[in-house]
């Protein structure tokens, strides 16, 4: 049984029933679309009845291994059909899904794997130029024959490598001399199904539980407001360990019986190629990597088919579905999960490029004062609270009261309006986080790597706005001892995911820093400072910028 404060899994025990949950989804979409391509990749195509047929063998290998209901299964893979196979298997069994960024340093997956109380990890050894054998073996993680014992992740039994080289050969989970069979009852809809982590705006990042139920509500309210259609094809690059990848491009996608093109590694020509080859329609992937295909020499001559997605209220919308699309503009989040709002795909195009939408399925949203928590109304800013059965049920390891308020809102972080239509117009960030490349990245996390440094007595890092990634990681740094400033950034990039390494840096004295009238560091006054600074470095007019 999970161990969690404020929701545990139901004692219920379902005879052999799967109504309701992930596993049930997938007999109903094998069932019902079972000779339809489910997923579509160079390791290899999966029709429903395919997918089902192998989620349920290695469910029953998991189960042979010990997973059942309430255990934590982590995956650490790229975009391979392996990975949802896997995912429903884990389901299947009734275990918590505890899905892995591969961007993941030594000791972002250390925090990852001991808090969420993680059991049995499925990896790959290497992908690009991450190792994450080594990176285990970093950890005090011995390996052996797939069964492990490491003092500092006391709930760790089992590590599991698939091979690369071989697609869709899972036979490193049937180890020899273990019994196969089915598994034992499964879940029921109320139970965790999956801990995301997140960064907010804490130094370690939170771990998202979400349930078999909210997550069948997400995906199917995602779907209606996409207008996904089983002859749609979804891109399937957004990595699964985000929310965005799992629910809004996968589960959203499969469960209107329409396929998702798998593809692990971005390159925007091969993208191209992939794109209309296999006529995909649906596009939801970060905004720079929409620049990219269109500034790619081959854009103008490929025969794109997308017409369904997000991002209707961005510059290059028109240019890469259309003047006919039905893309939509949205606002989510991992805790969402992950459309909050959104106008639905078949609205006037005005309106579908004109905000942030209305809420989706059954959420609700409000506007809040930030400090009264007081009721705000239409037009007026304040901070975006969201309630509804599609949202996270809990932060891992945390009470529930924590995550929400008196009336079942959970608060953003983030500063918006609603119009006269109920439309959301999202404006900024109260939180601080820093949105780069689509993605979250907590300051407080990047300013406690800083510190680690013996050199370094304070860090402050803020966000600068980048015309492709939306915003850029900065730091100002006061130090104890004189250091390269190359010295700091190979600091960082040995204990942080790429995209949270800082990009510009700056040596301050403390007597520098802007401070408020409280004493704090001013940090709206050193966004504008890394600004200026920023213009000037651009201009070739300051000092080498660094690059993470």
């Amino acid at each position: 049984m999970a161990r969690w404060k404020g929701v545990r899994v139901s004692p219920v025990r379902p005879v052999m029933s799967t109504t309701g949950t992930l596993p049930g989804l997938l007999e109903e979409l094998a069932a019902c679309h079972g000779d339809r391509e489910a997923l579509i990749s160079t390791r290899g195509r999966l029709s429903f009845a395919d997918l089902a047929a192998l989620a349920d063998r290695l469910a029953g290998a998991l189960a042979a291994r010990g997973v059942r209901r309430g255990t934590h299964v982590a995956l650490l893979l790229p975009n391979w059909p392996e990975w949802l196979a896997l995912a429903f298997a884990v389901w299947r069994c009734g275990g918590v899904l505890v899905p892995l960024n591969t961007l993941y340093r030594a000791r972002e997956l250390g925090h990852a794997l001991a808090h969420a109380e993680v059991s049995l990890l499925i990896a790959t050894r290497r992908f690009l130029r991450h190792d994450y054998a080594s990176a285990l073996a970093e950890l005090g993680i011995a390996c052996h024959d797939g069964d492990v014992r490491a003092a500092e992740f006391p709930a760790l039994r089992g590590v599991v490598f698939l091979d690369p080289a071989t697609p869709l050969d899972l036979t490193p989970l049937f180890g020899s001399g273990l019994e196969h069979g089915p598994p034992g009852p499964g879940p029921v809809p109320e139970d965790p199904a999956t801990i995301v982590f997140t960064s907010g705006s804490t130094a370690a990042p939170k771990g998202v539980v979400h349930t078999h139920a909210s997550l069948r509500l997400a995906a199917d309210g995602d779907a209606a407001v996409l207008g996904i259609a089983p002859e749609d094809r979804t891109w399937g690059y957004l990595p699964f360990f985000f929310a965005g990848g799992l629910v809004a491009v996968a589960l959203t996608t499969l469960s209107r019986g329409a396929a998702v093109v798998l593809q692990d590694v971005f390159e925007p020509g091969e993208t191209l190629r992939l794109l209309e080859a296999e006529r995909v329609s649906v596009f939801f992937a970060w905004p720079h990597q929409a620049e990219a295909l269109i500034a790619h020499p081959r854009f103008a001559t490929t025969r794109l088919r997308l017409r369904k997605g997000v991002g209707a209220n961005t510059k290059w919308a028109a240019a890469l579905y259309g003047p006919d699309h039905h893309a939509v503009g949205s606002y989510g989040m991992t805790e969402t999960p992950p459309l909050c709002s959104a106008w639905p795909w078949d609205a006037p195009l005005a309106r579908r490029t004109g905000s942030h939408g209305i809420a989706v399925g059954h959420r609700e949203l409000r506007i809040v004062d930030p400090d009264s928590g007081a009721v705000l109304g239409r037009g007026v800013e304040g901070e975006i609270c969201v309630r509804g059965p599609e949202l996270l049920v809990g932060y891992w390891g945390e009470p529930r009261g924590a995550c929400f308020d008196a009336d079942g809102f959970f608060h953003t972080g983030d500063l918006g309006r609603l119009d006269d239509d109920g439309a959301l117009h999202f404006v900024g960030r109260l939180k601080d986080v820093i949105k780069t490349a689509g993605t979250n990245v907590a300051a407080a996390e990047v300013e406690a790597v800083l510190l680690e440094h013996p050199a370094v007595a304070a860090a402050h890092v803020v966000g600068i706005a980048d015309a492709l990634r939306g915003e850029d990681v900065a730091a100002f740094v006061v130090l104890k001892t004189p250091v390269d400033e190359d010295a700091l950034l190979g600091h960082c990039r040995q204990r942080l995911a790429s995209y949270k390494v800082p990009r510009r840096l700056w040596v301050r004295g403390e007597d520098a820093l802007p401070t408020k009238g409280t004493g704090k560091v001013d940090k709206a006054a050193l966004r504008a400072e890394a600004a200026t600074l920023t213009a000037a470095d651009d201009r070739g007019a300051g000092r080498r910028t660094p690059r993470g």
